[in-house]
């Protein structure tokens, strides 16, 4: 058994890692790396099924990894035709394993620089992909190898990651530097949704960190995320139109000038039109094929407009929304268990126990709520697995910290 623990430690450690570094400089290897820490965990745990012991905590995690996939099952038979409700889902359900494993193999183990290394070395390489594309391929937006829309939520969140390791680590300096340039690298994919949380998030941090907050330190990556933003605008003709136009956007909507606001105002019909799904089916929610038909009917009587009648699926382009008419009032459950109950745990784990992953973690959480407003990534793939093998690392270092985790596994005993 321990020579097991000898193997999956270093790879545990390794992968965590390696699955931030990856993230946005490649196509798909952060997933492929987690793919393969979902086998080396299963293994792992089937080697210890006779003596590893469950939790409440650990009852509670699987709860939160596994609600998403479990509230699609009633549209999906529904349906019957297309299992893609599950996209999402199934990739938290999967992190399951990795945070039991993780939880018992890093007792003991800092995880800390190994993630601030992956950390570095992914917001240094998404601002070089983002250079290179923006200024030298003269791509209008940064994409990386996904959506722009994408990119943007993940280097965002990536610089949340690096901003709050920034006053527990030993490379605060270099830390600092990967959250300018995650920083940097979200602008130029001119996703407003991403843009617009930075300083949510850093407002957030601060008012959880309030008591603690070195105040020069704080000056001081406030005004290196300024600077940054500045010289972005200075440099990118296409980022100060972006916003520019959005400042037009928002005031046709506050002026009640819906339809002449073209991005932000489609979305607004968008959600509208999610929110006649839910009226049509609030207990389990629409299928796919008859939102189509909804949004259809919706546009002949003249509510949405021909975009929204031609989309696929009858996206709603907010994670909230998406659930709302896709899954009806299991979309409550959903997001109390997937969103809202991690945070609690994480924020209280960081006010009893000032552990940097308690506040880390929560500040995360955060931004994914906030990214949610505007787009369903939590349906994307490497998004999803993310943000589930996140979980799963906050969640087993909470673990390890609060609830001694070693307790649960049973050791065999062994006679002379």
């Amino acid at each position: 058994m321990q020579s097991i623990k000898n193997i999956t430690t270093p790879l545990s450690l390794l992968s965590i890692a390696l699955v931030p570094a990856l993230l946005l400089t490649t196509d798909n290897w952060s997933v492929a790396v987690i793919a393969l820490m979902v086998l080396v965990s299963v293994t792992y745990l089937a080697k210890h099924r006779k003596t590893i012991r469950l939790t409440r905590f650990d009852a509670l995690v699987m709860a939160c990894l596994s609600v998403y996939f479990l509230a699609n099952i009633p549209i999906t038979v529904l349906d019957g035709t297309t299992l893609r409700y599950f996209d999402g889902g199934l990739r938290l359900l999967l992190c399951i394993p990795i945070y039991l494993m993780f939880s018992r193999v890093l007792k003991g183990q800092d995880i800390a620089p190994y993630l601030s290394a992956g950390i570095i070395a992914g917001s240094l390489g998404a601002l070089c992909l983002a250079v290179y594309q923006f200024f030298v391929l003269g791509m209008p937006r940064v994409d990386g190898f996904l959506y722009s829309i994408n990119f943007g939520y993940l280097s965002a969140a990536l610089t949340a990651l690096a901003a709050c390791l920034i006053p527990f680590a030993r490379w605060k300096k270099t830390l600092a530097t990967a959250a300018c340039c995650a920083t940097a690298a979200t602008l130029l994919t001119l996703t407003r949704g991403a843009i617009f949380t930075l300083p949510l998030l850093l407002f957030f941090g601060i008012l959880i960190y309030w008591q603690r907050t070195n105040w020069k330190l704080l000056v001081i990556a406030a005004l290196g995320v300024v600077f940054t933003s500045l010289t972005v605008y200075q440099l990118s003709p296409s980022f100060k139109a972006r916003m520019n136009y959005t400042l037009v956007e928002f005031t046709n909507i506050a002026t009640g000038k819906v339809a002449e606001a073209t991005s932000s105002g489609t979305r607004l019909l968008l959600w509208r039109a999610a929110t006649d799904a839910f009226e049509q089916s609030p207990l389990i929610g629409l299928p796919y094929h008859d939102r189509e038909a909804l949004n259809h009917q919706l546009y002949a009587e003249g509510k949405v407009n021909a975009y929204i009648r031609d989309l696929n699926r009858g996206h709603a382009h907010s994670q909230y929304f998406e659930m709302l008419a896709s899954t009806g009032s299991l979309s409550f459950l959903t997001i109390l268990m997937m969103l809202i109950v991690p945070a609690v745990i994480f924020l209280r784990h960081y006010r009893s126990h000032r552990s940097q992953w308690g506040f880390t973690a929560t500040v995360f959480i955060a931004g994914f709520m906030i990214y949610g407003l505007t787009e369903a990534l939590l349906q994307a793939n490497t998004i999803s697995a993310f943000y589930g093998f996140m979980l799963a690392v906050f969640f087993a270092q909470v673990s390890i910290e609060k609830y001694n985790i070693d307790n649960s596994i049973e050791q065999p005993s062994h006679t002379q």
